[in-house]
């Protein structure tokens, strides 16, 4: 339920943001020798005051995953976190944005919230190269969206000869801005998933949507710029023509920002890093807490207890622990680490396993696994054993250990 009301948040959000940064840069870049365009004026307080209203919902929310208690922990999260920062910046942008549409400063405000976008989020956890390549990106997009509205209205209240020259001269500005927008999508996209590609992994399929819905709009402003707008002068119904490709691109663009925020809300680079780095890159969890490959090798006759592996990925802006495990398999279920002490592996109970925020923990033999006691029934090979991990911030995640054939290797000593 939580996750469905941020992506919802997280995609008016970013349309808004894209609005009123995007109207306040390309009113700037256009308006030389032009009338201006009073009507985006509107549009673009409207933008930031909706950004402002979505930036605190998310706030809220935010607060009420971690527990809603006002606790020091939970206000520390907030107000201290990368989500934080950006959505203080979203929030002050926004609101600069609305109070100054008219002015010029207003591109201050704009600037704040396109510098949101490089703090938080999966940009923000793969460091500062990262951080400025998703922020080039969203400034070109957010240039192209805006102008779009700005060339929408002009189509309505522009003369024909002013209206050519407004569209001719975004056409000209738009090679440089799209060519911008491409390059930077395609480096943090390298840089996301560590130059790696793996169609059959979520979140490089969530990238080819975002690329497919991207073809679309640049073969639409292919169209408007090589067939349209030279006939703008001649035939009337070229005019028309136009207001609906440029609808169209907006529809386009509302397809991109829907599938981002679904994207970043329940997928992750992270998870699908770390399923091509596990034992057979499966990835069966997705989410806030992600869950790679998890299995159980075969237990031998004499065993009284088995043992589970996984890969359990944090893709939440803050630090969660694994503090409880559960399966209807055994008794209890423990958490344990192996320790070398005196050249002799012993195993060593935990209370809670920490999971840094955009982080990962290997459970691995020889590292950490969970320990399955009072055993119903011993593990057999192609078991499928449910388990129910529940985090601290997460809450409640399930997974099912597959069980695979005991091999050769040796498995965690159960020696305390």
């Amino acid at each position: 339920m939580f996750d469905a009301v941020a992506a919802l948040f997280k995609a008016v959000g970013y349309a808004a943001a894209l609005t009123a940064a995007g109207t306040v840069m390309a009113r700037a870049s256009l308006a030389r020798r032009l009338p201006a365009v009073p009507a985006t004026l509107g549009l673009t307080r409207w933008a930031g005051l909706v950004l402002l209203v979505t930036a605190w919902a998310t706030a809220l929310l935010f607060f009420l995953r971690l527990g809603g208690d006002g606790s020091s922990t939970t206000l520390k999260a907030i107000f201290l976190s990368p989500l934080g920062a950006a959505l203080g910046l979203q929030m002050i942008g926004g609101l600069w944005v609305a109070v100054y549409a008219k002015r010029a400063v207003a591109l201050a405000g704009a600037l704040l919230i396109l510098v949101a976008f490089g703090v938080v989020g999966h940009s923000a956890s793969h460091g500062l190269q990262t951080s400025v390549t998703v922020v080039l990106h969203v400034t070109a997009g957010a240039w192209w969206f805006g102008g779009l509205w700005i060339l929408l209205v002009a189509a309505h209240t522009f003369p024909a000869d002013r209206f050519a020259d407004l569209v001719g001269r975004f056409s000209r500005q738009a090679m440089v801005v799209v060519s911008l927008l491409l390059a930077a999508a395609l480096m943090t996209s390298a840089l996301l998933l560590e130059f790696r590609f793996e169609p059959t992994l979520a979140y490089p399929r969530g990238l080819m949507t975002k690329l497919a819905l991207a073809g679309g709009l640049l073969m639409l402003a292919g169209i408007n710029k090589l067939i349209l707008t030279p006939r703008l002068a001649v035939r009337p119904k070229a005019r028309v023509w136009l207001r609906w490709m440029i609808a169209a691109e907006l529809l386009l663009f509302v397809g991109v920002i829907a599938t981002t925020a679904y994207v970043t809300t329940y997928l992750s680079p992270h998870g699908a890093s770390a399923a091509m780095h596990a034992h057979q890159g499966q990835f069966q969890v997705e989410g806030p807490i992600g869950i790679a490959d998890p299995w159980a090798p075969a237990m031998p006759g004499s065993a009284a207890t088995g043992a589970g592996y996984m890969v359990i990925v944090n893709n939440q802006p803050v630090d969660d622990r694994l503090v409880a495990v559960s399966s209807p398999w055994a008794e209890r279920v423990t958490l344990h680490a192996s320790i070398l002490e005196d050249d002799i592996a012993r195993m060593r109970r935990l209370e809670a396993l920490p999971i840094p925020h955009g982080g990962r923990v290997v459970l691995e033999p020889g590292t950490f696994h969970l320990m399955f006691s009072g055993l119903y029934a011993p593990f057999v090979a192609g078991d499928s054993v449910p388990v129910t991990l529940t985090f601290e911030q997460a809450g409640r995640v399930d997974v099912v250990l597959t069980v695979h054939p005991l091999t050769r290797q040796r498995l965690p000593g159960h020696e305390h």
